[in-house]
């Protein structure tokens, strides 16, 4: 088992399962602001939020909380790097499908600090720093090199003489065997 050194532990253990909760409440119990704060020149007015709308940013908080209980607790339980690995290049790629939904806000949306808000800090500046925290774990930055295993010794193989094919081997009976054996290592 490898140590996972502490800024991964303290990234993939607690922040970014604290900050995936908040998007959750948000999505789950404060649609109308997590509406306004993502577009607000599209989102729902005086109306309300339409109930499909609702049910979708519900499942969306859902899936928000799965994803901070996967996070935090699979990787809880084990130090196995490969376990880590798989899970991480899951989010990583989760990361680049989150980055790709936020396309419709414009291209300029990805850059342009300085009108982001509350929500897309969260969308690209968080998003940019676990992506990039999970690509420098998937590269094996800050882990150590590649530990050297002892090589087991091989054992050696006895090569006997070959029997002629013309020379009858006797057969012996299991009892045979066990005495010569005996027998010898007096």
């Amino acid at each position: 088992m490898a140590h996972i050194p502490l800024p991964y532990n303290a990234f993939f253990l607690w922040i970014e399962p604290v900050a995936t909760l908040v998007g959750a409440y948000y999505a789950w119990l404060k649609p109308q602001t997590y509406l306004h704060l993502t577009h607000a020149a599209s989102a729902p007015g005086v109306l309300g939020i339409p109930i499909a709308t609702n049910v979708a940013l519900r499942q969306l908080g859902n899936l928000y909380v799965a994803f901070a209980i996967n996070e935090a607790l699979v990787l809880r339980a084990t130090t196995d790097l490969r376990v880590w690995r798989a899970l991480l290049l899951g989010l990583l790629i989760a990361d680049f499908g989150h980055l790709y939904s936020c396309f419709p806000l414009g291209l300029k949306s990805y850059y342009d600090v300085t009108n982001w808000n509350e929500m897309a800090y969260g969308n690209y500046l968080f998003v940019y720093c676990g992506a990039l925290t999970r690509i420098c774990f998937l590269l094996g930055v800050g882990l150590g090199g590649p530990k050297k295993t002892k090589s087991k010794s091989r054992k050696s193989v006895r090569i006997s003489e070959p029997v002629s094919p013309t020379t009858p081997t006797p057969n012996k009976t299991p009892a045979q065997s066990t005495r010569r054996r005996k027998n010898r290592s007096s």
